[in-house]
């Protein structure tokens, strides 16, 4: 049987300041505590399957520099094939410049760098490997020519897509049923639909109902501590959040992707899926940073336990 999951998607560095609060323009805040982490959406999803028990291939593209040699070490340590992996020469790694405060408030400036190098051409070069996956898992931080071949490369060969559209932007990937799960939270949703984000679960189901009318097979809202709600072929559902101390969330929709494809492949129905991501992720909100925050399958299989 098929067990490989192909992530397609972004590599990043983050470079991150904690700050007492964000300057305005033309303000020096001083006495930030610096930090650097690997981040970006695909890599954050290629480790979280990986972690989550996942046998993973990862199609990203870094520079040819030190932060790249590094991340594809990372790489390689958690245990992701690269035989698809590009390395570029001119253009950097990608680089996101952080800045947080005391409050939890952030600012963002994302250099995508190589992450703009992935084209179509690259992606047909991994038709082979996407076409004997069991399942593919992607983002939106990729060129949108890029994402629109690889899904229609993987509805081709009728492999099954989680696709987590997010970050949403103007020129996006139109919604289609080459998405055989969508995620998205509830900011993503009401941005795909022309309306505000919902902030209920019924709205959520709405919103899911709407969306899935686009063409895919099933569709997740997350709404963060409110839990998650989907519609699929069997009907609607609503899978609240367990409660943890949360102090930092990011990756944590990352970590839920990840974790999700694995216990899809695993043969889990999609409700019992969601369940176990929502597991991970709850783990990863308790831990600070992107990828270090996300659990190993012992961890995320212990807090399984523990709960029930």
């Amino acid at each position: 049987m098929r067990s490989k999951i192909t992530v397609i998607g972004s590599s990043n560095v983050d470079l991150v300041v904690r700050v007492p609060t964000l300057p305005l323009p033309g303000q020096t805040v001083s006495d930030g505590r610096f930090v650097e982490v690997f981040g970006g959406k695909g890599a954050n999803q290629a480790v979280a399957a990986a972690r989550a028990g996942g046998r993973v291939e990862f199609v990203t593209a870094v520079g040819r520099d030190d932060v790249g040699r590094r991340m594809m070490d990372h790489f390689r340590a958690q245990g992701l094939g690269l035989s698809k992996a590009l390395i570029v020469d001119d253009a950097p790694s990608g680089t996101a410049l952080i800045m947080c405060d005391d409050h939890g408030e952030n600012c963002i400036a994302v250099a995508p760098g190589a992450n703009d190098r992935l084209t179509p051409r690259h992606v047909d070069l991994a038709a082979d490997l996407i076409g004997e996956s069991a399942m593919v898992l992607m983002q939106m931080e990729l060129p949108a020519d890029t994402t629109s071949r690889a899904l229609e490369l993987a509805s081709r060969a009728g492999v099954p897509v989680v696709f987590n559209y997010a970050p949403v932007r103007s020129m996006g990937v139109s919604v289609t049923k080459a998405m055989h799960v969508l995620v998205v939270n509830e900011s993503e949703a009401g941005s795909l639909l022309g309306a505000s984000k919902p902030q209920t679960p019924a709205e959520a189901i709405a919103a899911c109902l709407r969306l899935r009318a686009m063409g895919p097979e099933s569709v997740l809202v997350t709404l963060g501590p409110a839990g998650v709600c989907g519609v699929d072929g069997s009907g609607e559902f609503h899978v609240p959040a367990r409660a943890v101390r949360a102090i930092d969330s990011t990756a944590a929709g990352d970590t839920f992707c990840g974790a999700l494809a694995v216990a899809m492949i695993e043969g889990q129905p999609i409700r019992e899926a969601v369940g176990f991501a929502q597991k991970a992720a709850a783990i990863s909100v308790t831990r600070v940073g992107a990828q270090t925050s996300i659990p190993t399958r012992t961890e995320i299989d212990a807090f399984v336990h523990e709960m029930r």
